[in-house]
């Protein structure tokens, strides 16, 4: 009982403490596409799960087309990767990078701990820098007799793709 008294006062002060998303925008942002496309470039990762990131990047396409679709846009993953893609089309074109990045696990005999911070950065066409970046730190706490590392971990990216999706699309369309 006291380390359910503990979790839970810990968790209230890390629920205050979760920082917000940061969001930037150049004087070159426009809030509606240019055209109805936005290419999105598969997220880089540094050292997150794969059972993490792929579930936030397929699911925060998914949101942004469910979204999108009423509104006539279409989000298209470029799927062989920001590399292979030709620099002249892909400044022609609004596309999206992402990261995802700062992952740690804290596991204690009794808490688990799991921290994520994510970035999307928009280029517009005729933009040689990011016009709109934003910047999501994330994070999980749990008491590990309530719930399991892969099913936290599920929580979180899906949270994160969520909370990128609709900030994203606040941006673009507006209000």
């Amino acid at each position: 009982m006291v380390r359910l008294l503990i979790a839970m006062f810990i968790l209230s002060l890390s629920a205050c403490s979760n920082p917000s998303p940061q969001l930037s925008r150049s004087q070159a942002f426009e809030p509606r596409l240019q055209s109805q496309l936005l290419y999105i470039v598969p997220f880089d990762t540094v050292m997150v799960p794969n059972e993490i990131s792929a579930l936030l990047f397929n699911r925060f396409v998914d949101r942004l087309n469910q979204a999108g679709a009423g509104n006539g846009y279409e989000f298209v993953i470029l799927k062989q990767g920001l590399k292979q893609i030709d620099q002249n089309w892909l400044a022609e074109r609004d596309y999206l990078l992402g990261e995802l990045f700062a992952y740690v696990e804290e596991i204690g005999s009794s808490v688990t701990d799991i921290k994520l911070r994510s970035r999307i950065r928009l280029y517009q066409p005729g933009q040689q820098t990011a016009t709109l970046e934003l910047t999501l730190p994330a994070e999980s706490f749990y008491e590990n007799d309530y719930s399991t590392l892969p099913k936290e971990r599920r929580k979180l990216a899906e949270k994160i793709s969520a909370e990128l999706a609709d900030q994203l699309l606040l941006a673009l369309f507006g209000d």
